[in-house]
Parts: C-alpha cells; structure tokens; sequence
C-alpha cells in the first residue's frame, strides 16, 4: 500500500507529537506521524525507577506552559497529578494529546529505508510505502545510545536496560561509566537500595559551575545526590576506552592506560546520539555526535528533512529539554507553511509566541544568573 502526505513525522514522541499538533493548529493538516511503537514508546521504554528532572507544574495561565507540555494550553502535571512523571505517565499525557487534537499517527510500523526523491521522500517498511514531501525526524534519542568511544560496551549495561534494578548481579560497589545525569541518577537509584557505587569520568555534572542545565545537574538531581553522597564515589578526570571480561569481573582500561577492576558489567551512562540510527545516518552531516542543521533545524545535506526534539543543537545552545526544543515546533511548521505558500492560523501562531513557545533567535538563549 502506497499513502502520500505533505508532510511526515518519523516518532510520535514528545517532538513528533508537539510538532504535529503546530502544524495542524497553524492550519496544515496533511500530515501523518508514524512510530515503529506506541505513541511515545520512547517513554514507555524508560527504566521503571527514572522520572522526569525537570518540574511538572501548571502555570499555563501566565504565559508559560508546565515545563513539560508539548502545547500552550495542556499540563502534563495537571493530567498525571505528579510534579516528577515516570515515562509511562507522560506517554498516557502525549496519547491523550493526540487524541485530542486528532493527529493520524500510524503505530507499530518500522520503517527500513528512505529514499530520496526529486519531489520529496519515500518511507518504506515491509508492506507500505509513504511518500512525503517534507521529512520531520522525531527520533528522540533513548534507543541510540552513544558507545562507540568504548571499546567492548557490549560487556556492559547501557542506562536505559536497567529496569528496575532487581536483575542485576549482586555486588559489594557497581561501577558506572559516565558522570551526568543518568550517571548520577543510576548511582542515586543503587544508593536507594543501600548499594555503593562508583562514576567514572572525565568531567562531573556535579562540579560544572555552569547555570545551563544542559551542562550541569539539576536542581532535582543535585538534591537527591546530597542525600546519598556517602555512598557514592566520583572518579574524575577519566576517560574509560575499554571494558574487557576477566573471569568473573572486568577490567576498565583508562586512555593513559590505568586499569580499575569492576565486580559486574559496568553501567554504561555515555549519553545519546540519534544520529546513530542507520535510518537517518546518510541524510545528516555530523559533528561530534549531533547532526549539523541550518536556522530551520533543516539537513544541511537533505533539503526539506528536519530535526526536531532533544538532539537539536545550534551553535552551542542544546535543545536537550522539552521546555527548549517545543519552542521549535511552531518555528518549523512556520517555516514549512511559507515554502508551501500556505495561509497560516495567525492567531494560533500568535499564542505560541505569547507563551514563549516560538524561538526563531537562538542568540537569545544565555542562561547566566546574576545570583
């Protein structure tokens, strides 16, 4: 079966789900989002233990929605009645969304390949075909995480395979390789459990003197650490480039060659890249571990593909949190309705900039407090 829209979302996530409620409200309704899952399966997918780091709180009536609403006039925390959601509360948050705002999502359909077009795209996966002229990725980053700097990570246990910490091997001190937030946060959860650990990395979210939350820990984090700090070591000022069975234990091997001995599979808390997908690697150039995008988070390789959600990154500022990326929403359904020559709902365009949720001057987006 072959279907064509004017505009598909690959991830009904937060930023596909957000992005295709701007463009429908700005009045573009050929559209279609689809996700080899449920509606935001990344979320369903989290560790049982995980919430959310940033607040839940409605204020949607003073010109700033709830910091993890993917619209101006929802509330997630309103919905779910949590401050901190789990994931399996904000994927019932976004499914309701969709619900509500009728967004024609396709679930549990894989696609395999994209193939470029003169006049678009073409999506295939086993039995269907979508054509599209305008691309959104919509990925999200939790299924792709960023190993690739450690060598043998097979050996080890990525972040997100946790679970609720109840399989894992009983030791006297886990060790975890990465130092931000879910570094912290796996080290917090063992903690809970009167469990030591020790993080292993270059740099500590903890001591950043940064006021970024994308370059420190959250407040959220920062406190429960101080809760638990006595049983959790930090190893600054390591790179691990190595994990390598030993019997019954691993040796972690440093890039100055300095050997640590780990009881258990390490817990791998590297980080994400979705540029990794081999869905999407060909369409973007890279740099780092982000894709290179142009002012309208659009490929600087692939014309009318875009990027939405937490992986967006320009010229420093990262987009890594809800309450940053949705503000590109309505920007690039703006933008797609300017190259269509569509008329747009001005006053719909008009309420996302009101509630500070249409960003088109990243310059602005200095986060130096004076105190």
């Amino acid at each position: 079966m072959k279907t064509k829209s004017l505009v598909t979302i690959i991830g009904a996530g937060a930023a596909g789900i957000g992005t295709a409620t701007a463009l429908k409200r700005l009045g573009i309704e050929d559209i279609q989002v689809i996700d080899k899952g449920e509606i935001g399966q990344s979320f369903l997918d989290w560790n049982t233990e995980t919430r959310f780091i940033t607040p839940s709180f409605n204020t949607n009536g003073f010109g700033f929605p709830d910091y993890n609403a993917i619209t101006t006039d929802t509330s997630p925390g309103n919905f779910i009645d949590k401050e901190h959601l789990s994931g399996v509360d904000y994927a019932d948050y976004l499914q309701q969304v969709a619900h509500f705002f009728q967004i024609p999502v396709i679930t549990n359909e894989t696609i395999l390949k994209i193939h470029k077009k003169e006049d678009g795209y073409l999506l295939s996966s086993e039995q269907n075909d979508y054509e599209t002229n305008y691309l959104i990725v919509a990925l999200g980053d939790v299924a792709y995480p960023d190993v690739d700097k450690v060598i043998g990570s097979k050996h080890g246990i990525f972040y997100t395979n946790l679970g609720d910490y109840t399989h894992l091997k009983d030791s006297s001190v886990y060790s975890i390789i990465g130092g931000n937030e879910s570094g912290f946060d796996a080290a917090i959860q063992l903690a809970r459990r009167g469990k030591r650990s020790i993080i292993y990395t270059h740099t500590a979210g903890i001591d950043s003197e940064s006021s970024d939350p994308s370059q420190s820990l959250s407040l959220y984090t920062k406190g429960r650490y101080r809760k638990y700090a006595d049983l959790i070591t930090i190893h600054s000022g390591v790179k691990i480039k190595e994990i390598t069975p030993f019997e019954q234990s691993y040796y972690l091997t440093t890039d100055d060659g300095t050997v640590f001995m780990s009881e258990t599979p390490p817990i791998l808390a590297t980080g994400f890249s979705n540029v990794k997908s081999p869905l999407i690697k060909d369409f973007f150039d890279v740099k780092g571990n982000r894709a290179v995008l142009n002012e309208w988070d659009e490929s600087t390789l692939s014309p009318n593909l875009f990027m939405v959600g937490s992986q967006v990154e320009h010229e420093g500022v990262i987009l890594c949190f809800i309450y940053k990326y949705r503000q590109r929403f309505a920007f690039i359904a703006n933008e797609i309705a300017s190259r269509e020559g569509i008329s747009i709902d001005e006053a719909e365009l008009q309420l996302y900039k009101d509630y500070q949720m249409f960003l088109n001057d990243l310059s602005c987006c200095e986060t130096d407090c004076a105190c």
